[in-house]
């Protein structure tokens, strides 16, 4: 059943054009993509989560990435803003120097898309030159929660 379901998602995210060159890689629908918003190629997994459901929303899934890869420069500012805003504050918190300011130090190099959640990862040369930033955004791409990970521990998942 699970190869049936990736492979209708591969299928489907093929007819989309929205994923150069999509393949399926570790129960996932993999490719690289370009973010509009943050005028940026990304790497894009499409997961149907086939661990925890036998039919994933597969038409949920494709609106999730149109929604994230589409968003104009402008809602993207804004959730910029609000991710520096709150990782500033959370700087402040923990009163780490503020190396550079993530308005201009965050790039985006990948999206998670999932059946309720969207993650886009971050590189953070100055800031966080060891870590990545997993921004966890929800379907409607409004901010849920915000993780930095430490590089290797990301590496050590793989």
């Amino acid at each position: 059943m699970s190869d049936s379901v990736l492979n209708d998602l591969l299928t489907r995210v093929t007819e989309s054009g929205l994923v150069d060159d999509p393949v399926i890689e570790d129960d996932v629908v993999r490719g690289e993509a370009y973010l509009t918003g943050a005028d940026a190629e990304v790497e894009i997994d499409v997961d149907p989560e086939i661990d925890e459901t036998d039919e994933p929303d597969l038409d949920a899934l494709l609106a999730a990435v149109s929604r994230v890869l589409s968003t104009d420069e402008q809602s993207w500012r804004a959730l910029l803003e609000e991710v520096a805003t709150e990782i500033e504050d959370a700087l402040e918190d923990e009163e780490i120097a503020k190396v550079a300011d993530p308005r201009v130090d965050l790039e985006p190099v990948g999206v998670g898309v999932f059946v309720d959640a969207i993650i886009v990862v971050f590189v953070g040369e100055k800031q966080f030159p060891d870590a990545l930033v997993h921004v966890q955004l929800t379907p409607e791409l409004e901010v849920e929660d915000i993780e930095i990970v430490n590089d290797s521990e990301d590496d050590d998942e793989d």
